[in-house]
């Protein structure tokens, strides 16, 4: 019977030990890869002007209440129960919603697919029209309304 003889192609024995941690150690790391992440956070939170480090106290900005009391108000509203009689696709909706309303922005991708909307690319939809009333008033509630477009479409032959 023949064996094969298998070499490893980095030194595993060496590798093994050189990175096998006491308990302790692996505590220790955990602690530190914490404290990174929060001092990134912070840093990043900081750069975008949310909040503020003054004599080591950090507080939050006008802008980061902005920020959070719009993250914290969206509703979550459903407008799939109202029936758009017009069956046909046309009307395009083209949106360009900013990061700090991300919540908004991913609400308003599923309310228009409950309302027969197929997407295009990521922030251009193609479905029936017209919108229910209620569900515009919704998007001007929400501050997001100014960040669409709308536009009728009509299918057409090119030739």
């Amino acid at each position: 019977m023949r064996q094969k003889i298998l070499t490893p192609t980095y030194p595993w024995p060496t590798y093994y030990k050189k990175y096998k941690k006491t308990q302790e150690e692996a505590i220790r790391e955990l602690k530190e890869t914490k404290d990174q992440v929060l001092r990134s956070t912070l840093s990043r939170l900081r750069k975008n002007g949310f909040v503020k480090n003054e004599n080591a106290i950090w507080t939050i900005t006008n802008k980061g209440r902005k920020y959070l009391k719009n993250k914290l108000s969206v509703k979550i509203s459903h407008f799939k129960h109202f029936k758009i009689k017009n069956k046909q696709k046309e009307i395009i909706v083209i949106f360009d919603i900013p990061e700090i309303y991300k919540k908004s922005r991913n609400w308003l991708r599923e309310e228009l697919k409950e309302l027969g909307f197929i997407q295009i690319q990521k922030s251009v939809w193609l479905g029936p029209s017209p919108l229910p009333k209620e569900f515009i008033k919704y998007l001007n509630e929400i501050n997001i309304l100014q960040y669409l477009r709308f536009f009728n479409a009509k299918e057409q032959e090119i030739i």
